[in-house]
């Protein structure tokens, strides 16, 4: 202990409060005990272990809070996880790709509107595929089936005895596949054909 201020209880406790302040961990994660043996004071700094595996305990969960107390556990996580879908669907506003919302490049009003709604229709259409997608057992977003599906080429064959070449789709991939059945359809000898029930 070097400066006399270490030798103080309260001074050694407050810098410990400090150090878990500026790391962000409760104060009763470790327990400090002072003791004086033979006239030389002492210190014990130890582990509690119930606390810490309390702690870690709680990394990773979420906490809900809300003012609906008429609403079920259920219906609260539900609304809380309907929540996370609306957010997901407004950075898809922003994704160039998909929907691109902004910049809006009209300056008159009927055109804004349109645009507008385009990209509602846009944002509901994805919306389906999605929902297509689960009720067929895939949990992908509508991002991910069309960037797996944007990788399914086609080529055009020309066969001597035709004037008109064949465009022909080559063979999917599992994912691929998997998609093209969510929406009834299958690839058959190069050729894109609905599913026959």
């Amino acid at each position: 202990m070097g400066a006399p201020g270490w030798r103080k209880q309260e001074k050694i406790a407050e810098c410990y409060e400090a150090a878990c302040e500026e790391l962000h961990l409760p104060e009763n994660l470790y327990e400090l005990s002072f003791e004086c043996e033979d006239g030389r004071p002492g210190m014990g700094f130890r582990k509690n272990h119930y606390r810490i595996g309390r702690h870690i305990d709680r990394f990773g969960k979420n906490i809900i809070i809300t003012d609906r107390s008429d609403w079920s556990t259920d219906e609260i996580v539900q609304a809380s996880l309907d929540r996370s879908i609306v957010e997901q669907t407004f950075r898809q506003t922003k994704d160039d790709d998909l929907v691109a919302m902004l910049p809006i490049r009209h300056i008159i009003d009927d055109k804004i509107r349109c645009h507008i709604l385009s990209c509602i229709a846009a944002l509901c259409s994805l919306r389906l595929i999605e929902l297509r997608l689960r009720r067929a057992g895939l949990d992908i977003t509508a991002a991910t089936a069309m960037e797996r599906m944007s990788r399914l080429h086609s080529c055009l064959c020309w066969h001597a005895a035709k004037r008109k070449p064949l465009r022909l789709i080559e063979e999917p991939t599992t994912d691929q596949a998997l998609i093209l059945k969510a929406f009834g359809y299958e690839i058959a000898e190069g050729v894109l054909q609905k599913i026959s029930a």
